[in-house]
């Protein structure tokens, strides 16, 4: 049901019960600022919800606990079909306020209510109750991260962006899927939901009951090396006193300050259940182990087993650093952190083969730095995985995002590749974008071109969806895969 059905049914009821006019749903379609689709006025059938029937007996409290307990059961958001086109959703966001002060809701969508969409945001009230929502015309295969933002200005005030912070967001708790959460949101109830189109790409592998903090990676946790922080298994043991030791699931054996080029940084390092294929190096470590779960979700999607190693940063200044242009870092990582990390899952029973593949993983910053690892340094890594890769940066520190739309020529980053390519060896690069990151679509094709030009392996996937971690977990997945598809190929072209 379309949120101007569900103003309509409650409007009607309470004109039926005074004898008078009520509120109008044509009324309802212009509050707020809108952010109503021209479509939402058509059938109400798809989500197979009614607001009428939830609402038919009782006064107004009553009405609207048998609403919440009815959309509860559905799930949110509510989605239903478009009228004029079978390749888009009419989907409704809700947000239920018990504090009588919120004069206003904004929803946070990533690249769909945010940056210059943020009209298409503004919630609307039903007069009298909790209930605020807004419905919006979307592509049957977007997913992306939203939140709610509640105010108690009459105007909702502005969402955040780069280097300016704004209100805080608060997750959908009735979103049945596990939401994103990040280890600069300390508040209760801040963070994510994910919305997931019907023709969205599979994501199961992440949908976990995951544990909150450091051990969220793994259920089974053990000590490796003085660094460790984690408490070891319950019987005592330690994988490195029996290598042959099988486990039953991924496992944690660093989360702890590392140093990196002299300094520190916090490292996570899960081994495989089984054998492993390969290593993998993601920075932003603290996101993917502690809030996303990425050994398990590898394994849940039946990839070859995996050393993973995550580097992470304490500070956003900290982050801006070590991944924009620093080739000390990155070197420090190849040579130092890489080989450390390979001879302790090797005590631990995780023995890299000869035809391991080692693959550098990154997103936004990170994806531009595991780009500039190839060029660094040659011949550490076979395969890079670059998502939504910050092509804006060039040195000078004076770059910004917005800056992407008017660059002349190729960016800082394809102009190094192209201007070096021979200290770059032999690499694979898989690179994916979402198509609602406005001039970084056509940077990353341009990236993609000039990669294939100078004799690389590239690939090039644009999904539905924006700068967000919703959408890079399952670009993750989808390089993993390709990697290893290639191996396999090349496997039976051998024969």
């Amino acid at each position: 049901m379309r949120f101007i059905d569900i103003m309509a049914d409650f409007s009607a009821s309470a004109a039926g019960k005074s004898g008078g006019s009520g509120f109008s749903a044509s009324a309802a379609g212009k509050s707020g600022g809108s952010g109503f689709s021209a479509s939402a006025t058509g059938e109400s059938g798809g989500s197979g919800f009614s607001a009428s029937a939830a609402g038919e007996s009782g006064g107004s409290g009553d009405r609207e606990r048998q609403f919440w307990d009815e959309v509860a059961r559905q799930g949110t958001p509510l989605v239903d079909p478009c009228p004029t086109d079978n390749a888009l959703r009419d989907v409704t966001f809700l947000y239920r306020s018990t504090n009588a002060r919120v004069r206003s809701v904004r929803l946070a969508a990533n690249r769909v209510t945010d940056k210059h969409r943020q009209a298409d945001g503004i919630m609307a009230r039903v007069p009298g109750t909790d209930i605020w929502g807004v419905t919006l015309t979307l592509p049957a295969d977007l997913r992306c991260s939203y939140g709610f933002s509640p105010s108690y200005e009459e105007v909702a005030p502005p969402l955040g962006g780069p280097g300016r912070p704004g209100p805080p967001a608060f997750i959908d708790p009735l979103n049945p899927e596990p939401p994103l959460t990040r280890p600069d949101q300390p508040g209760a109830g801040e963070g994510s939901s994910v919305f997931s189109g019907p023709l969205a790409p599979d994501h199961g592998m992440w949908l976990f009951d995951r544990p909150q903090g450091a051990t969220a990676a793994t259920r089974t946790t053990v000590t490796a090396g003085a660094d460790a922080d984690i408490p070891a298994e319950a019987d005592g043991g330690s994988l490195g006193e029996d290598p042959e030791r099988v486990r039953s699931e991924p496992t944690l054996i660093v989360s702890a300050d590392r140093e990196i080029g002299g300094k520190k940084y916090p490292v996570r390092v899960s081994l495989p259940s089984g054998p492993p294929a390969g290593l993998l190096v993601l920075f932003d470590g603290r996101q993917w182990f502690d809030h996303l779960g990425v050994a398990r979700a590898v394994e849940a999607a039946g990839l070859p087993g995996l050393i993973i190693i995550g580097i992470g940063t304490h500070t956003t200044a900290e982050r801006t650093h070590s991944l924009a242009g620093n080739d000390q870092f990155l070197r420090s990582v190849a040579s130092e952190l890489v080989p450390d990390i390979e001879a302790e899952a090797a005590v631990n029973g995780s023995v890299l083969p000869a035809d391991a593949r080692r693959i550098i993983s990154g997103q936004s910053l990170g994806g531009l730095a595991s780009l500039l690892m190839a060029r660094t340094c040659p011949g550490a890594f076979d395969a890079v995985l670059a998502h939504s890769p910050s092509l804006w940066w060039s040195p000078g520190g004076t770059a910004t995002p917005a800056d992407l739309a008017s660059i002349d020529g190729d960016d800082w980053t394809a102009r190094r590749f192209r201007e070096h390519v021979a200290g770059v060896g032999a690499c694979d690069f898989h690179l994916a974008v979402g198509r609602r990151e406005g001039p970084m679509v056509d940077r990353a094709g341009r990236l993609a071109e000039v990669l294939d030009g100078l004799g690389f392996s590239v690939s090039l996937s644009v999904y539905e969806g924006g700068h967000d971690f919703a959408c890079w977990r399952g670009a993750l997945i989808d390089g993993l895969r390709k990697v290893f598809a290639q191996d396999s190929a090349a496997t039976v072209s051998d024969k």
